[in-house]
């Protein structure tokens, strides 16, 4: 009896080294929201990144190895929480690489942890230009805020036909504050800033910024907060009868219509990162899978993104023929003319994507409508 019973566990010992051995674990690292609204729009980001994982998987895997997603979510920016989930992630054995975070806040703080330890990361949505300036193993799937923040400001003068704007930001927030700066930096190339007022991440009454906003009576308002707070503003600012387009950035989305109402955010813009409607045929297809899925519904730009980080991750690896964080940062800086969800990438000028595209949207009767692409 006890011979069986020895080899059984001997048995069961090779049979757990063997599933291991055929496996790789990449962790998905991501801000989730406490409000409700958010945190439907932070949960697509594992979505995303499940999708590609499963199309990988069908391919055979990463060098013949499935992969397994770690789900890392941090539901508060609490030390303790972000300190246990840093060694949740580092005890990941034969750890390579992390997809996250989604946030620029979340990135800043990882991105050093990961540079020191030599861990390639890709983050999905992390916007801010000081993320990847950490160092030689940190890559973003995105545009920048100095971009996004041209975008909008181009958009306001060229389309719109701006010549004045007062600018809201969220004093509390990296993003607020560096999209800020840029919009301002390519509005005053040939418009006037009218004023600058800023507000704290826990505002939830606006009423003294936008009674100067009324004063002003600018012909655009920017506001590069996110959708809670950002709803609330364009909320107030309709009760108080101001008639003028809010822009604003990435952060808006669907989390926007979650605190305004769809008769306030009613034709209002801002840039994002992918549209459902993008005339992409990988987009397309993308669209289709998530839907048989996840069942219709929103698609956050973040979940595209998850994907084509994911997928970008992929390439490389194929590329280097091997797990080594080294071999496979080398092979990220050599991607170029790689087609994904989101747009056309390119490393080979550094660890931002070259000529990555954005696309501008509207709020029109309770839903975010596709406007235009726009290419640096």
């Amino acid at each position: 009896m006890k011979r069986i019973e020895v080899g059984l566990t001997i048995f069961l010992i090779l049979a757990i080294r063997l599933f291991t051995a055929q496996t790789i674990t990449i962790p998905v690292l991501y801000g989730q929201s406490t409000t409700a609204v958010e945190s439907k729009i932070t949960s697509e980001d594992i979505k995303g990144a499940t999708l590609a994982m499963e199309e990988i998987n069908s391919r055979g895997g990463l060098l013949g190895k499935k992969i397994e997603l770690l789900d890392c979510r941090v539901e508060s920016i609490d030390l303790e929480e972000i300190k246990q989930l840093m060694e949740r992630i580092e005890g990941v054995e034969d750890l390579f690489a992390v997809i996250g975070a989604n946030t620029s806040g979340l990135s800043l703080y990882f991105a050093p942890k990961f540079q020191e330890k030599g861990i390639l990361m890709i983050s999905p949505i992390s916007t801010n230009p000081d993320v990847t300036k950490v160092g030689d193993f940190i890559f973003r799937a995105c545009f920048t805020d100095p971009f996004q923040g041209k975008v909008m400001a181009r958009f306001a003068l060229d389309e719109l036909k701006a010549q004045t704007a007062v600018i809201l930001t969220k004093i509390t927030s990296d993003f607020s504050v560096g999209l800020s700066q840029f919009f301002v930096e390519e509005f005053e190339k040939s418009g006037t800033i009218l004023a600058q007022e800023t507000y704290l991440g826990e505002a939830y009454d606006f009423s003294d910024i936008l009674l100067s906003v009324k004063e002003l009576n600018p012909d655009v308002v920017f506001v590069p907060g996110h959708g809670s707070d950002s709803g609330l503003i364009i909320k107030q600012a309709y009760n108080m009868g101001i008639d003028v387009p809010f822009l604003g950035g990435d952060g808006w989305g669907k989390g926007l219509l979650g605190f305004s109402t769809i008769e306030a955010a009613e034709g209002h813009y801002f840039s994002n990162h992918w549209h459902k409607d993008s005339e992409n045929e990988k987009s397309a297809a993308f669209v289709l899978r998530y839907h048989q899925k996840y069942g219709e519904g929103l698609i956050a730009s973040s979940s595209a993104l998850a994907y084509d980080a994911m997928m970008l991750l992929e390439e490389a690896v194929k590329m280097a023929g091997s797990f080594s964080p080294e071999a496979v940062r080398d092979s990220m800086n050599q991607i170029r003319n790689f087609e994904g969800v989101t747009g056309t990438y390119d490393f080979t000028a550094g660890r931002d994507p070259f000529n990555k595209e954005a696309v501008i949207l509207k709020y029109h009767n309770g839903e975010m409508i596709y406007h235009s692409t726009v290419s640096q």
